[in-house]
């Protein structure tokens, strides 16, 4: 019996064994599949010219490209405007969809779930159907060419942002709401103290995912806003500007630039965000 249960255990202990080899291994590759195009690009942006953008990885190192990058292309307009876009969308929408999100989750009220799944059906609609229609409200406003149309509606919330949160709040108990209410808080003070710093992980992760999108969004500020051109649309000026030979590597380089602040505020959230999927396991 003794023999039978050593051998046993070593089985169980090569199976795990080569379970774990097998996962590091999926891992790796998956890590450089991914880290692949970023690593191309890096490289791309210090060729001399857009002929050698294909040879060798890190064969030449012309840190020029990111000062002819700003000498080509108005940068920083494009980068003001980016952050002008983002920063008000991303504090007053991210507040009004936790609000919205601590409503649907917290507080019953009539046709709540039918305002919540009519909400979620929005999603399904791409933004193209959309977008003509758009188009038009907001030239009546007179708005086409400024960076109202980009602002102005995130500022009611991100759709998306409510229905995480919502879920997220799910898993708080009712007893903490109900327990505010019996010491006499309203509805906005109990989200202000007591669900709000509940709510920091998962608010941190998905402001970092809604700042992602508008930061590299292209179509709606292309559309709507060419006037004043945020970020993308100022590097996609490089390929129209440059219609004959495109100028990969100075496409690369200002790429790279772009990227900055979109690693910058993953670095800073980070922690949070592996704390709001670690506890959107827990259940109340």
């Amino acid at each position: 019996m003794k023999k039978s249960n050593i051998k046993a255990n070593r089985s169980i202990k090569r199976a795990k064994l080569f379970s774990d080899i097998s996962t590091y291994v999926i891992l790796v590759l998956g890590s450089v599949l991914m880290l692949a195009p970023l690593i191309w690009m890096l490289s791309a942006s210090l060729k001399v010219n857009q002929f050698s953008v294909y040879g060798p990885l890190f064969h030449e190192w012309n840190f020029s490209n990111y000062i002819e990058v700003f000498k080509t292309i108005p940068v920083w307009k494009g980068l003001l405007n980016s952050v002008i876009v983002a920063v008000p969308s991303i504090i007053v929408g991210t507040f009004v969809s936790g609000l919205a999100a601590y409503a649907f989750a917290k507080i019953k009220f009539k046709f709540c779930n039918i305002i919540f799944i009519l909400m979620l059906a929005v999603m399904m609609i791409p933004f193209p159907v959309i977008m003509i229609p758009q188009y038009y409200i907001f030239s009546d406003l007179d708005w086409i060419g400024t960076l109202l149309p980009l602002i102005i509606p995130k500022l009611f919330g991100n759709i998306m942002m409510i229905f995480f949160l919502r879920q997220f709040l799910t898993h708080i108990p009712d007893a903490l709401v109900e327990s505010a209410k019996i010491d006499g808080a309203n509805h906005f003070q109990i989200f202000w103290i007591i669900i709000l710093p509940l709510l920091k992980p998962a608010l941190a992760a998905q402001t970092v995912l809604w700042f992602i999108g508008i930061w590299n969004d292209y179509l709606a500020p292309n559309f709507f806003s060419a006037a004043s051109p945020t970020l993308p649309v100022v590097i996609g000026g490089l390929v129209s500007d440059f219609p004959i030979q495109e100028p990969v590597h100075l496409n690369m380089a200002a790429s790279i630039i772009s990227m900055i602040p979109v690693l910058a505020i993953f670095a800073i959230f980070q922690k949070q965000i592996i704390n709001s999927f670690v506890l959107s396991g827990m259940k109340e």
